[in-house]
């Protein structure tokens, strides 16, 4: 079963119309909004969703989210008009994630989710959604060039923020660290329970590299500590 989330009621049902013929045999339904989508998951526990990410009530990102906590075996699609070449390359090597640019291509979406589908069927199905780490949505986040706060509840109990401004990230707190040396302690963690708030950052700039900078600092830092 694929589902398919969009809130241009025109484009997803022109997807379900395209989709219903597919070769390869595989069931769609369609959501038209985040929170409508988590209930049919719930219900029918599709094997994969096909989401576009700026929607109202509950967006793309979220309904990820609470998916990852929720449902960590759906495997997701995400259409996106920011997406870039590197960030599709990583999703990919991490097994987390698939993108498609924005305006759609219905052949290369039914050829992505059989691809997929086939997959899933050879490998079998362990925690697909898991495979997300904090460098790698907060990438999405970057690409989507959203204003939001990112809590974040790591290993050992400890907690922090990201906060991000039109997709730039310009704070962050974790324990007593706050700035760029909090920032690279939370883009390390690898599992992290997160949830999102859409609200303006409410803070002030402490951060002026590069998010890509972060995340790469992070991960040598991390090396390090491993050696």
């Amino acid at each position: 079963m694929v589902l398919l989330v969009d809130d241009e009621a025109s484009l997803l049902q022109g997807m379900l119309a395209w989709l219903e013929k597919n070769a390869a045999g595989f069931a769609v339904m369609g959501a038209c909004d985040g929170i409508r989508a988590l209930e049919l998951i719930d219900r029918h526990k599709p094997d994969l969703v096909v989401t576009d990410i700026r929607m109202p009530g509950l967006s793309g990102l979220e309904l990820l989210l609470a998916c990852r906590r929720r449902f960590p075996d759906v495997k997701f699609v995400i259409c996106t008009a920011y997406g870039s070449a590197e960030l599709e390359r990583d999703s990919l090597n991490s097994g987390a994630l698939r993108f498609l640019r924005k305006p759609v291509d219905l052949a290369v979406l039914e050829r992505t989710i059989g691809e997929i589908l086939s997959a899933d069927a050879v490998r079998g199905q362990a925690g697909f959604l898991s495979g997300i780490s904090v460098a790698g949505f907060v990438q999405l986040l970057a690409a989507e060039r959203q204003t939001v706060s990112l809590s974040l509840a790591g290993p050992g109990r400890e907690n922090g923020v990201l906060f991000f401004d039109r997709g730039e990230l310009i704070h962050a707190e974790c324990g007593e660290l706050s700035g760029q040396p909090a920032a690279m302690k939370l883009l390390g963690w690898e599992a992290a329970e997160m949830s999102m708030l859409r609200d303006g950052p409410g803070v002030g700039r402490t951060i002026d590299r590069s998010l890509n900078y972060l995340i790469m600092e992070a991960i040598r830092l991390k090396d390090e500590e491993n050696k």
